[in-house]
């Protein structure tokens, strides 16, 4: 499979500054990016546009990001990207049991983004 004909990532959260960060950190990593808010139709932008990741800005348990987590794991066409959640609290355990592929701790490093999306990327690829 080539990956390299697809180099989107997608950039989904509700805080302004966790968007313009990540846009930042995508940038620079090479990749090309669409960013979208919790309102928007997540599921049909992902089927339309089928980024190579999705980061995800996830907050605690009952907030929308962890909804659109779930929404995005089962459903079947978009349920094969990869997702980093991002967060403020240590919520790695609950990320990975609702699917996220790997998660970040905010406030997120440049460095510790690009080795996450490095490695997700190189997992998906191996299968």
């Amino acid at each position: 499979m080539d990956h390299t004909s697809n180099n989107l990532v997608m950039i989904v959260g509700g805080d302004s500054h966790f968007s313009y960060l990540l846009q930042r950190y995508v940038r620079r990593s090479a990749y090309k990016i669409i960013t979208a808010n919790y309102g928007e139709d997540l599921l049909t932008l992902a089927r339309c546009k089928k980024p190579v990741a999705i980061v995800l800005e996830v907050e605690q348990p009952e907030a929308i990001g962890w909804r659109i987590l779930r929404d995005l794991k089962t459903d079947p066409e978009v349920g094969i990207i990869p997702v980093i959640a991002c967060s403020w609290l240590d919520e790695e355990a609950p990320a990975l049991a609702e699917g996220a592929d790997t998660h970040l701790r905010m406030p997120i490093l440049y460095a510790d983004f690009k080795v996450a999306l490095e490695t997700i990327l190189m997992k998906k690829y191996e299968k």
